[in-house]
């Protein structure tokens, strides 16, 4: 090999013979370009079969080795012909040279790191490049990686719901409080749940209030991916459970509501927000009764665009007239008029989707709703976008079961990380107090960083803008209006027997943080701290500290759920550590960089070489045996290929049956094929 690369030509094995015990006896090592490409038959009319066109590399090259096997055991040259019947590469080319071509250990190893991050091949690559110090060092091409992943993507294809159930059975041994379901019809997996001991414990702590969305599209099977979400004390979205459905009608979403509630010991949310579907809305309605359902103003309000002249889009007027109604009106006399205001204005009376929109206004406008506990959930629109910001590292892709579970725990551990670093923050540090009120450092004391900020605000607001005109003397209250400045008068109301105030803003009765209006009038009473009423469990910074149990009355404690010990884990770090900084300081000097090799190289006799099948490489990957004997096939036939958008949301679904007609070639125009196999490729132009 080394004696082909030197002189630039790429060599391919050709006839061996072995013996009894598999040693070679004689083998001849051919020139890559020997021989001739069998042509393939050609159909009546001359053409030749429909398929991508291919380049010949092949040229009849006669250049050869014989290399035979001596009775002494030693190989020797027999034959050798060295003459070619085609230029050689250039040097600058000789890394490209197909035997001069691997996916070695660190390119596998920085593959497959890379996809669990939801880092694609191509960028995968370009990692290799930039650590190698340019393409000829990183031993193959951006092709040759992309191959090897396809033959992964290839080799799990049909045992995909297996393994992924087989993991979930896993994961459920080594921690049992990890819950999961399935089922199966007709051996294709038909819907499956799960939701492990974290979700299971914050949603003890923060399931009052959820977010169920089915408008994500995640696998090449087109199955339905079904994330439940909440709201954390540091106000981030936080995840609860998720389900692959593989309809969308009301019996799977029965199916679910039930599933997820035996995974939660049986509590019901007291608030669900949802996607615009009438299966969902008919599940919720069997299995959730008692919970307020409400749509998500987001997916609505993103649809608008398409509903509408894109160009009303950049009338500021228009967008100002349409967010004061949709999120300023507080009453409900309010939305009316500035809905029929607006619609007026711009003629939109008979535009049916916004007929429609009004019909239901009472499950998506937050004037229809105000004084219910929504948790932080639906105070603007960050909280879908938060989803979705989250979920896109995983969604929006082709995937197999298998490669999804693999960024999604990614994914999820990123989102808990997350959550561990604001606890840290919030637990020690202190914020920036802009005032000299007792109730602020009080605030600062119990509330997470993100609550305070939110209080201090209302705080601040209380200080600046906030006065009271009158104050009224009954009985067994007081009622005392108060005036800021949104030109808004409120009324605050205290409750002798309960020593509690009420506002009509409702901001408290909403999201759980006092109002300006409410801190003003405590402030006036000189009161320094919070009365433990305006002290939301869900938002103070030790909400977590009191253990959660399950339906039986088992505590809920999370376990190490991955085959690797944490000192070994510790240790891999330790030593990856090591010897980056090792490297940066040998890599200085020639020399440094010799002594460093000549190290190595006596290093690695210390160890036993590990030669693993590509098919155990990949089981290392993904954590899991690939299955000879398969007993769950995957939902479906492969429908698609390759990267997909957010799809389609409910109301649209008329859309999707639509035919896009037949294919379009780029080139010639033609139909029934495109730019790769067209006929009049060769003479389009550039």
């Amino acid at each position: 090999m080394e004696y082909a690369h030197s002189l630039a030509f790429s060599v391919r094995i050709g006839q061996q013979k072995l013996d009894a015990n598999g040693v070679v006896i004689w083998k001849r090592f051919l020139c890559a370009r020997e021989g001739y490409k069998r042509e393939k038959e050609e159909g009546a009319s001359g053409s030749s079969s429909k398929g991508r066109r291919s380049r010949e590399s092949r040229c009849g090259c006669p250049a050869y080795i014989y290399v035979k096997r001596t009775l002494e055991g030693k190989y020797v040259i027999a034959a050798l012909y060295e003459e070619h019947n085609h230029a050689f590469v250039t040097p600058s080319k000789r890394h490209l040279l197909r035997s001069n071509r691997s996916v070695n250990k660190k390119a596998k190893t920085t593959l497959f790191n890379c996809h669990k991050a939801s880092i694609g091949t191509s960028q995968a690559f370009r990692l290799l490049q930039i650590g190698a110090g340019g393409f000829e060092y990183v031993g193959c091409t951006k092709k040759d990686l992309q191959n090897y992943y396809s033959d992964f993507r290839h080799k799990i294809k049909d045992a995909d719901a297996q393994m992924f159930i087989e993991n979930l059975h896993t994961l459920n041994k080594l921690d049992h409080n990890f819950f999961f379901e399935y089922e199966v019809k007709d051996g294709r997996l038909f819907r499956v749940f799960w939701a492990d001991t974290t979700s299971r414990k914050n949603y003890v702590h923060f399931g009052d209030v959820l977010s169920f969305d089915t408008t994500y599209s995640t696998n090449q099977y087109d199955m339905k991916f079904a994330p439940f979400t909440g709201v954390n004390h540091h106000m981030r979205s936080i995840f609860f459970g998720a389900a692959f459905l593989a309809d969308e009608k009301i019996e799977s979403y029965v199916w679910l509501f039930n599933t997820f509630l035996r995974a939660m010991g049986g509590k019901a949310p007291s608030f669900i927000v949802t996607d615009e579907d009438a299966s969902i809305k008919a599940g919720i309605a069997i299995v959730l009764p008692d919970t307020i359902h409400r749509l998500c103003m987001w997916h609505i309000m993103k649809k608008l665009p398409e509903k509408i002249d894109a160009n009303l889009l950049k009338d500021d007027e228009f967008r100002k007239m349409i967010n004061l109604c949709v999120w300023g009106s507080e009453t409900i006399e309010e939305f009316e008029s500035r809905w029929q205001a607006w619609i007026a204005k711009y003629h939109f009376e008979n535009n049916e989707w916004l007929v429609g929109r009004y019909k239901i206004r009472k499950s998506w406008i937050p004037a229809y709703f105000r004084g219910i506990w929504l948790g932080g959930i639906l105070r603007t629109t960050s909280r879908s976008e938060s989803a979705n910001s989250f979920f896109s590292r995983f969604i929006g892709r082709k995937l197999a079961l298998v490669e999804f579970w693999i960024r999604f725990d990614t994914a999820l551990k990123c989102q808990r990380q997350d959550e561990l670093i604001d606890d840290n923050t919030s637990m020690h540090t202190n914020p920036k107090l802009l005032t000299s009120w007792e109730l602020e450092r009080h605030g600062g004391a119990v509330f997470t960083h993100e609550v305070f900020r939110r209080f201090q605000d209302e705080l601040l607001a209380a200080r600046e803008h906030c006065d009271v005109q009158t104050t009224t003397e009954m009985e067994d209250r007081t009622i005392i209006r108060v005036v800021d400045n949104s030109n808004r008068p409120r009324e605050v109301i205290f409750v002798n027997a309960d020593q509690v105030h009420k506002c009509s803003c409702m901001l408290f009765e909403s999201i759980g943080i006092p109002c300006r209006h409410i801190i003003r009038m405590l402030r006036s009473a000189r009161i320094s701290e919070l009365p433990m009423h305006y002290i939301t469990k869900r938002w103070t910074k030790n909400c977590k500290r009191e253990a959660a149990f399950d339906s039986e009355g088992n505590l809920l404690i999370e376990k190490s759920i991955t085959s690797m010990e944490d000192s070994t884990r510790r240790k891999m770090a330790t030593a990856r550590n090591k010897f980056e900084d090792i490297f940066q300081m040998a890599k200085t000097s020639e020399e440094g960089l010799d002594i460093l090799i000549q190290n190595l190289e006596r290093l690695s006799l210390l160890f036993e070489p590990i030669s693993r099948t590509r098919q155990e490489e990949q089981e290392s990957f993904i954590g899991m045996s690939i299955p000879e004997n398969v007993q769950v096939h995957p939902p479906s036939d492969i429908r698609s290929k390759g990267r997909c958008k957010r799809i389609v949301g409910h109301a649209d679904k008329h859309k999707r049956t639509q035919s896009s007609g037949p294919r379009k070639c780029s080139s010639c125009k033609g139909v029934g094929h495109d730019r790769r196999n067209c006929s009049n490729k060769d003479a389009a132009p550039p």
